[in-house]
């Protein structure tokens, strides 16, 4: 065909011209696509949001100060799951909710046959993680633990009473940050 012929004789064998023609079209369709992104779909310019972004500060534990042993007439036991053979209590006096959004109370987990371990733990609702400040000693007083380390709260088991008071008194339903002492209160009651 004649005219497909001239078109191939006149574009085609010129290699350079395709080439450039391929150059400058992408060089457009760089250039004008921040145009367009500030354009909304039908070419109306977008409003502006107030929407600023603004770095987050990274997470700063609180100030912890150790509360007085608890007394058993302050006490209140917490139900576990059927299968637990521990009893758990909590000293209600003790807890506190600080700006780091960390839930801090002292725990007392009995055995069966009576023996009590008692800790002053805090709870990280955003991370899962737990910290035992200080433990009871058989003089009923705390000693601080030296080096507390946050720590991962076991996932579900026999006798897992930080991940059931977790799950079910401390963030239940607070996916960053754990319940006020108020709404921990009517929680257990």
């Amino acid at each position: 065909m004649p005219g497909t012929s001239r078109f191939h004789s006149a574009h085609a064998s010129d290699g350079k011209f395709s080439f450039r023609g391929v150059f400058l079209t992408a060089v457009l369709v760089v250039m004008t696509t921040p145009l367009y992104a500030a354009r909304g779909t039908f070419g109306e310019a977008t409003p502006d949001n107030g929407y600023v972004e603004t770095p987050t500060a990274p997470w700063k534990e609180s100030e912890v100060a150790i509360p007085l042993y608890p007394e058993d007439k302050d006490m209140i036991g917490i139900s576990l799951s059927s299968r637990d053979t521990l009893k758990l209590y909590i000293d209600l006096k003790s807890f506190s909710h600080a700006a780091d959004g960390v839930a801090r109370i002292t725990l007392v987990v009995e055995s069966p046959s009576g023996v009590r371990s008692v800790f002053y733990d805090g709870m990280r609702c955003d991370t899962r993680q737990y910290k035992t400040y200080a433990v009871g000693t058989s003089d009923r007083k705390f000693s601080p633990v030296r080096n507390a380390k946050w720590q991962t709260i076991p996932t579900p088991t026999v006798n897992a009473f930080r991940d059931y008071l977790y799950n079910k008194y401390l963030c239940d339903g607070y996916p960053s940050t754990a319940r006020t002492p108020e709404e921990f209160a009517k929680a257990i009651k």
